[in-house]
């Protein structure tokens, strides 16, 4: 195809280039008529009337000019496209752009030659124009990649764009995930002592999604310098909240609890501010354990909310709210001979202990799934003193938790060892009932937590584990923290514990805490098969719930 018109309309002249694919332009022709902005509109590199194609990525105003950058397109093999600007037909063996005049032309896809309409048509760039939103940058990481940014404020608006973004960037012949984690402020001189300032940004590396798998595969080295980057445009693709904990935001991503009973066995904890989302997490989890494995779970609970709240995501037959009337009463009732010299003929500590067995084993022996116990509303007394004794004191709830994981302990060992999930403890409020050591009243507390945490690491082997559930990182044994594999950071706000966070994280993630969006959650851990920590869009409470509020 020829046409008579010689040159399409020239609209500058390259001034310079960043890589061999960038080039910087400056406009000196008139605004093209009909076209507010020149962002994805095709571009001849002139070259002694022989050049290549390019794509403007970028449109800036700076020191009183007009000025763009070009991306140059290449074919399926790696080449330049280029072709003759007269005749519209493809050239082959040119390997400079660059002429006497460096004119920079604007062309029309249809005036394009066949050939060369479809080898532009097919160039990932230009088809993804509208997702371009910058290229890598120098300082780039087999982890981490900077990007330079080129998205202006309203596509910062339109697409959200901010910390957990998912992007897209090549490496070799792979496409892979980034995920936005931070991003800072540049500045450089110019001309005639003014300044241009740009934003970097940096991204996590996560690796490439298998939608057969659900899971995020391993991609070795990093991308070239220059590389695109892209605001990730996923595939269109079913999300089932009751199979998935959680997704990649603002895509149908999904991550399902690959291993259930490593939830379990290897602990969890679940970490956040008041009102974030803590608990509607607890109970999807508790409910995704109860139709995956055979475990049985007791929660002890404080607030007072378990019951209510369990009830909309579990058939109720499958709960068991608190002991036995007939044995809260006991332990009211109880009274001891009381000798001034002979601490255990005071309080019902003893006796505590065995309904607690008995309660326990009456659960497991039954057909629920699950036990609530609170506590506060168990009157548990012991010696207020080991000599001359006067008064009894109540036990705290750190010290009935200790008993409660103990009996739990003696019942799970005597099934003998397993691999699979048997028993799961969870600890809401944990900081109330495992306490950090400088964080106790009393050393009782500090007795009462060691033992709790002994019970924890020793109880893996017979199938037994816990879950963490606590908005004060900084006042929860470390002891027991420390064990929990699989973690999931909501908002945090103190130091201690992003600090604390940091080791299972890094200091990357970790400083993206006090900003995370409500029901956003950094999460790693192997029952998630997640080989590096990926912020997560959870589940809304109406899409996994069975008996979810009007």
């Amino acid at each position: 195809m020829r046409r008579s018109k010689e040159t399409g309309d020239e609209i500058g002249q390259v001034i310079g280039h960043d890589s061999i694919d960038f080039y910087k332009v400056e406009i000196t022709g008139e605004t093209l008529k009909g076209l507010k902005s020149l962002k994805g509109e095709l571009v001849y590199l002139e070259s002694d009337q022989k050049g290549i194609i390019g794509v403007v990525i970028d449109e800036k105003y700076l020191v009183g000019r007009r000025w763009i950058h070009v991306f140059s397109l290449r074919g399926s093999s790696g080449n330049f496209l280029t072709f003759n600007l007269k005749s519209y037909e493809p050239l082959s063996g040119e390997k400079t752009i660059y002429s006497r005049t460096h004119s920079v032309k604007h062309i029309k896809i249809d005036d394009l030659a066949g050939v060369i309409k479809e080898k532009v048509q097919s160039n990932p760039v230009f088809r993804n124009i509208e997702n371009f939103i910058g290229y890598v940058w120098k300082g780039s990481t087999i982890k981490q990649i900077k990007f330079l940014s080129l998205f202006n404020s309203e596509t910062l608006k339109e697409q959200s764009i901010g910390e957990g973004t998912i992007l897209e960037a090549s490496i070799g012949d792979k496409s892979v995930l980034y995920q936005i984690i931070d991003g800072r402020t540049e500045e450089e001189d110019l001309e005639q002592k003014d300044s241009h300032g740009y934003t970097i940004g940096t991204a996590q590396k996560l690796g490439k999604y298998d939608i057969e798998k659900n899971e995020l595969e391993t991609v070795k080295w990093l991308p070239e310098i220059y590389t695109p980057i892209f605001l990730l445009k996923p595939k269109e693709i079913e999300y089932d909240a009751k199979k998935f904990i959680g997704k990649l935001p603002n895509t149908n991503y999904g991550f399902p609890i690959k291993e259930p009973d490593t939830l379990v066995t290897h602990n969890t904890a679940i970490l956040g501010i008041l009102g974030i989302g803590k608990s509607c997490l607890t109970f999807e989890l508790i409910k995704k354990l109860i139709n995956q494995t055979e475990v049985k779970v007791i929660c002890i609970d404080l607030t007072n909310q378990y019951y209510h709240s369990l009830i909309k995501y579990l058939d109720c037959n499958l709960i068991k709210n608190e002991i036995e009337d007939a044995n809260k009463q006991k332990l009211l009732n109880y009274k001891g001979s009381e000798i001034a010299n002979n601490p255990e003929t005071w309080g019902n500590e003893q006796l505590y202990n065995d309904l607690v067995k008995e309660e326990l084993e009456a659960f497991d022996n039954s057909e629920r799934r699950v036990l609530i116990l609170n506590p506060d509303w168990h009157r548990v007394e012991r010696a207020g003193s080991n000599f001359n004794i006067t008064h009894k004191v109540e036990l705290t709830p750190a010290e009935k938790t200790r008993i409660i994981s103990e009996r739990l302990f003696v019942l799970a060992r005597k099934q003998g060892e397993t691999k699979n999930a048997k028993y799961l403890l969870v600890f809401e409020e944990a900081h109330s009932l495992v306490p950090e050591w400088n964080s106790v009243a009393n050393e009782g507390d500090k007795k009462a937590t060691n033992g709790t945490a002994k019970v924890i690491l020793q109880g893996r082997k017979y199938g037994m584990g816990s879950m963490v559930v606590t908005q004060r990182t900084a006042n929860i044994s470390k002891s027991i923290l420390n064990q929990c594999n699989t973690i999931f950071a909501l908002r945090v706000f103190d130091d201690t514990g992003k600090q604390f966070l940091e080791n299972y994280i890094g200091s990357d993630y970790s400083n993206v805490l006090p900003t995370l969006e409500e029901r956003h959650a950094v999460v790693t851990g192997k029952a998630l098969k997640l080989k590096q920590p990926v912020i997560m869009e959870l589940n809304d409470r109406k899409l996994v719930a069975d008996y979810p509020d009007d």
